[in-house]
């Protein structure tokens, strides 16, 4: 299988907002133990939206983003790739018509995660925008199963080492080994489901597990989006999670 990645390194963008903001300080929900959003949706579902020919991985995260939340709440939304690619696009300046006889395309340099994110919010995706997006601590597992369980999943940067290509390739889950091979690059995934081991996501579309130790080592940035598609108009969440503050403050930032 040919894999491709396309993450930039993490960019500030005034939007932001902190997850801890919306959660009781004094007792913040305890997650459950395990959580797996992701099962609703056959693995031969999720395809690779061109992350296989394209550097596109950070328009792909949210294409699977936005399947798992419309899978739950109604009917599945499933992206085409001319969608995902047209996204891609409009935000980097990909022009297919520069591809090179050899597969080179010097249009083709990724994104930033939270410029996709501001895209999604702005223009929308297969016709679905985002409220907005908060930021989580990946050092913070206890607030990464939040997101996880609240929000629906998050979407997730990590600078990817060699021996996880090998890994995936092998069907085994993602562990730190002692020679990972250096990093091939920064890769953008989704994790919609997480248990007393370590975490699973969606990328190259296939689901792959990986320990938690190694989401620590290797993952240097994590969102969970807010949509309609997943909370309903009235604001209506699991307890604790202030939605309704999260959402004026989302759309205070848009004025």
């Amino acid at each position: 299988m040919q894999y491709k990645l396309g993450k930039h390194p993490p960019k500030h963008n005034a939007k932001t907002l902190m997850f801890s903001r919306y959660l009781k300080a004094t007792a913040p929900p305890v997650p459950p133990t395990k959580a797996f959003w992701e099962y609703k949706i056959p693995e031969a579902t999720w395809g690779m939206m061109a992350n296989d020919t394209v550097v596109d991985c950070t328009c792909a995260a949210i294409a699977h983003m936005l399947m798992n939340w419309t899978a739950h709440t109604g009917k599945i939304v499933v992206p085409t790739v001319d969608q995902v690619l047209a996204a891609y696009s409009a935000i980097t300046g990909y022009d297919p018509s520069q591809t090179q006889s050899d597969g080179s395309n010097p249009t083709d340099q990724g994104a930033a995660i939270t410029d996709v994110l501001a895209y999604w919010q702005s223009t929308g995706l297969a016709g679905h925008k985002i409220d907005g997006w908060v930021q989580i601590d990946p050092a913070n597992l206890q607030a990464v199963q939040q997101a996880v369980y609240l929000l629906g999943g998050l979407d997730i940067g990590i600078q990817l080492p060699n021996s996880a290509v090998d890994q995936n390739s092998a069907g085994q889950a993602w562990e730190v080994i002692p020679d990972d091979g250096g990093i091939a690059g920064g890769h953008s995934i989704v994790n919609f489901g997480y248990g007393r081991g370590g975490t699973t996501a969606i990328t190259w579309g296939m689901r792959q597990p990986m320990s938690w130790a190694w989401f620590q080592k290797y993952c240097d940035e994590a969102y969970a989006v807010v949509s309609l598609d997943w909370l309903d108009a009235s604001g209506t969440a699991p307890s604790h999670l202030n939605v309704a503050q999260l959402r004026a403050d989302l759309q205070a930032l848009k004025a």
